[in-house]
């Protein structure tokens, strides 16, 4: 066991309370691990307050504790201890709970994979080579001598099985594969994990992908493809964050395609980008253009501009990328 967690469990083990929170629009990956470490905490004595600046997608709703997490709003004072996972910056938890943290005076724990992590925090254990933040949350949870419970095990099934992309991503390790055999012989119930993650979807989120399928467009040879919903459909439909899950994956799938992106414009001028690659283009790097990151194969940031040209200018670079990276050039799409 390396030096972060055993100083992370020390700084723990001497706290009362404690103000678990990860990036805000959560994933399964930061729900999971918020919820995990929020149970362990409490079975050491802790009193803790769990908080996401957005609502838990519905699809987390069979993770046993999650409606512990608060908005931060509902959180009345931030205690002396914050462990903030998942997040590559203190802006990753929203501005409000970035603020009301800065102001408390408190102690900041970072625990993270991102490699477009900025080593923020009083703390901070940031391991790119974990398949998820919750892969450290395990690490952590054995490091402070907690019991695995089925519902510690459940959350933190979710935080791997997401994050791999059901253990087919790139990501995915021996020793994502040996935590997850363990959880499950811990109590999860696999089936109904997967019901909830993959095999079930709200009738809106397919209304959504029927709505952005037409916009498929291709670039660079056919190497670079992308998709994206105008902010007036998307509120036409009713439409969730929750319910443009995965959609990059689906340029991305096509044959040929190197990388794949999904742009969403979350209100005017602002401009949300989802991206995937395969082997040569780097979207951490191409996210980090564009004040994002996160990792070689899967990133995202948050653009301000017309959609329209959002996608250009991301898209162009996208290619300047691609032609760096392969060597080929393409004058076109």
């Amino acid at each position: 066991m390396n030096e972060q967690p055993r100083a992370m469990a020390g700084v723990i083990k001497g706290a009362r309370q404690a103000l678990v929170a990860a990036h805000y629009l959560p994933d399964g990956d930061a729900i999971g691990s918020t919820v995990a470490l929020a149970l362990a905490l409490e079975q050491m004595g802790l009193e803790v307050t769990a908080v996401n600046h957005d609502p838990v997608p519905r699809m987390y709703s069979f993770i046993p504790g999650m409606e512990r997490i608060k908005r931060p709003q509902d959180v009345a004072a931030v205690p002396g201890l914050v462990i903030l996972l998942d997040c590559s910056d203190m802006e990753r938890p929203g501005r409000d709970l970035k603020e009301r943290i800065q102001e408390s005076g408190a102690i900041v724990v970072n625990l993270d994979h991102h490699i477009s992590n900025t080593g923020f925090g009083d703390l901070s254990w940031v391991d790119p080579g974990a398949a998820a933040t919750g892969e450290l949350v395990y690490s952590l949870i054995r490091e402070m001598g907690v019991e695995i419970t089925p519902a510690i095990a459940t959350a933190l099934y979710t935080a791997l099985a997401t994050d791999t992309g059901s253990f087919r991503f790139a990501n995915t390790t021996p020793a994502a594969h040996a935590i997850a055999a363990e959880l499950i012989a811990h109590g999860v119930d696999v089936v109904r994990a997967s019901l909830h993650l993959w095999e079930e979807k709200e009738l809106v989120a397919l209304r959504v992908l029927g709505a952005v399928l037409p916009t498929l467009e291709l670039a660079a040879g056919g190497q670079i493809a992308w998709m994206y919903v105008d902010l007036a459909t998307f509120t036409a439909l009713g439409a969730r964050s929750e319910h443009c899950e995965g959609l990059a994956d689906y340029p991305r799938s096509i044959i040929g395609v190197e990388a794949g992106m999904f742009f969403r414009e979350v209100e005017p001028g602002v401009v949300k980008v989802g991206m995937r690659s395969k082997t040569y283009l780097d979207v951490n790097e191409l996210a980090a253009c564009f004040g994002g990151g996160g990792h070689q194969r899967a990133a995202g940031c948050t653009v301000r501009g017309e959609l329209q040209a959002v996608i250009r200018r991301v898209v162009g670079r996208a290619v300047e990328m691609l032609c760096q990276a392969t060597g080929e050039k393409w004058t076109g799409s």
